[in-house]
């Protein structure tokens, strides 16, 4: 992904519904983790192909981990909701996580289980994006859970 790319995502992130925006590209991914998981059920011996950085999944996965982290810091300016700004944040950190997962696999069937971890991070990310877009969000009424602040390390 491009400087230029990073900037107009995070400039359109800003100005645009962020948790709208957050919950559609979600929702983009996962027809795209959805045709690679087929490709590997049906040649799950083949070894895996390398992911390249132009690579749409790599790339979305990486944008994706961005717009959480956004999310989370505004939920933290805003001194909105714990929870939800602990969920944006550990949702950044899945991503990340996931294309390193997925960049180790040797075969196609050595992603199946990333894929299936991803499916799941995408899901949410389709249900929870669009709570940051409230004027009015309910604070959490439990015990705060225990995340660090700020952007990630």
């Amino acid at each position: 992904m491009t400087l230029v790319s990073v900037a107009f995502t995070t400039l359109s992130t800003l100005l645009a519904d962020p948790g709208a925006d957050f919950a559609a590209s979600a929702e983009t991914l996962a027809s795209i983790v959805s045709e690679r998981a087929a490709i590997a059920r049906t040649y799950p011996a083949q070894a895996a192909p390398h992911l390249s950085a132009d690579d749409a999944l790599a790339t979305g996965l990486i944008s994706l981990a961005g717009q959480a982290m956004t999310l989370s810091l505004r939920m933290e300016e805003a001194n909105g909701p714990e929870d939800l700004r602990c969920i944006y944040r550990g949702m950044a950190q899945d991503a990340s996580h996931h294309l390193d997962r997925l960049s180790q696999a040797e075969l196609r069937a050595d992603r199946l289980a990333v894929y299936a971890d991803i499916e799941y991070l995408l899901e949410h990310a389709q249900e929870i994006g669009p709570l940051a877009d409230q004027d009015e969000i309910a604070p959490f009424t439990g015990v705060p859970p225990d995340c660090p602040r700020g952007p990630l390390p």
